[in-house]
């Protein structure tokens, strides 16, 4: 699994969301159901992380000062700790995977889907008319995709969108664009099979990568 964040970053260029367009109107093509798809360099940012690095590298400081063999300047040391804390804090935030370390997958899960059920309603994927919307989040950092369904997508239609969502997941991890976007495109048939479109069906969502 990838833990590069700049190379996953290549989601977010032109060309990664072109093709994601594309997906999602296959995907509209075979089905009754809205799909938008949103990627974003995390799902919220983590200042208690920031925080904790900044702490366990003043303490170490605090602690090499105090034991290791050789005289320190007790007046220095409240900045030598302080420089500690500064530079633990500062590696924290230059160096993604130091911060994934502090961060298990579950809590990381958790926090990908919160931040996708809040944006499935600021992206009006709960307003379509037949309450069909489906929401793909990414979360680069976090290396989590969550997908959340609306009342409307039937029990079978749900249960192919989270198994789905293991494989887009995959792709991110892989830094995959083109399979997560087949997978998009494979599942609108597979949605099609309970939800099928009608000839009058209206696209009541953008397709643009949100």
């Amino acid at each position: 699994m990838s833990t590069d964040l700049p190379a996953r970053l290549s989601f977010l260029d032109t060309k990664a969301k072109a093709r994601a367009v594309a997906a999602v109107k296959a995907f509209e093509a075979e089905t009754s159901a809205e799909l938008v798809v949103t990627v974003k360099k995390h799902a919220r940012a983590y200042p208690e992380v920031h925080l904790l690095y900044g702490a366990v590298f003043a303490l170490l400081t605090l602690l090499f000062l105090l034991f290791f063999p050789l005289d320190f300047s007790t007046t220095m040391m409240p900045i030598d700790t302080l420089t500690g804390f500064a530079i633990g804090n500062i590696l924290s935030r230059i160096l993604p995977p130091l911060q994934r370390l502090a961060l298990s997958e579950e809590k990381r899960r958790g926090i990908v889907e919160q931040a996708a059920k809040a944006a499935f309603y600021d992206l009006g994927v709960s307003k379509t008319t037949g309450r069909t919307g489906v929401l793909v989040y990414v979360a680069l950092f976090e290396n989590i995709v969550a997908v959340v369904a609306d009342a409307g997508v039937t029990p079978e239609a749900k249960t192919a969108a989270e198994a789905a969502r293991a494989a887009l997941e995959a792709a991110v991890s892989r830094i995959d664009i083109r399979g997560f976007s087949e997978t998009l495109e494979a599942l609108g048939k597979t949605f099609g099979a309970t939800m099928q479109r009608s000839a009058d069906d209206v696209n009541e969502l953008p397709d643009e990568i949100a």
